[in-house]
C-alpha cells in the first residue's frame, strides 16, 4: 500500500522557500525558525556549524559579513518522507553580491528533516559546494 505524501512534500518546498528569504533578509530568528530546536546546519564556512535556535540565529550576521547580500534559489528536490522525518537532497544556486561583483555558484543541500509541533524543520542542513557558474560585474547589470 503506498502513502500519499504529496501535503509533506509540499510544505517541506515551502520550507525551503522560508529559509531561502529568511536567510537572504538577514532575518536570524526568522532563519532559525527553519530548524527545530536542536537542530544544526553544517556551512561552507570552515569552522562553522551551529547549532540550536540562538546560535543559528547568531550565525545569520556572520554570512552576511562573509558573502554580502545572498540570493538563494533551490531546485530539483528529492524528498523521501516516512512519517514525522524526511530526507531532501537539492540543488542550491548561491547568488552572492559583494563588492561590485555578482558571483552565482552551484552547491547540494542535504537535508534531514522532521515535523515538529506540527510544523516541518530541518533537522540538519549539510550544504555542499560543487563548482561556481557565474561572475557578473555591476557594469553588466546594465
Amino acid at each position: 500500500m503506498t502513502t500519499d505524501n504529496t501535503a509533506a512534500i509540499l510544505e517541506i518546498m515551502r520550507l525551503n522557500a522560508r529559509y531561502n528569504f529568511s536567510v537572504d533578509a538577514a532575518d536570524g530568528p526568522a532563519w532559525a525558525d527553519c530548524f527545530t530546536r536542536d537542530g544544526v546546519f553544517y556551512a561552507l564556512l570552515e569552522g562553522h556549524t551551529p547549532k540550536g535556535a540562538d546560535e543559528l540565529s547568531a550565525f545569520v550576521p556572520v554570512l552576511v559579513e562573509a558573502f554580502g547580500t545572498m540570493h538563494h534559489l533551490t531546485t530539483n528536490e528529492i524528498i523521501d518522507v516516512d512519517g514525522d522525518t524526511a530526507t531532501q537532497t537539492c540543488y542550491l544556486q548561491f547568488f552572492v553580491a559583494n563588492k561590485g561583483l555578482t558571483q552565482g555558484s552551484l552547491c547540494v543541500y542535504h537535508d534531514e528533516l522532521a515535523r515538529e509541533d506540527g510544523a516541518w524543520k530541518f533537522v540538519s542542513r549539510r550544504v555542499d559546494f560543487k563548482r561556481p557558474f557565474t561572475t557578473l560585474t555591476d557594469d553588466d547589470a546594465a
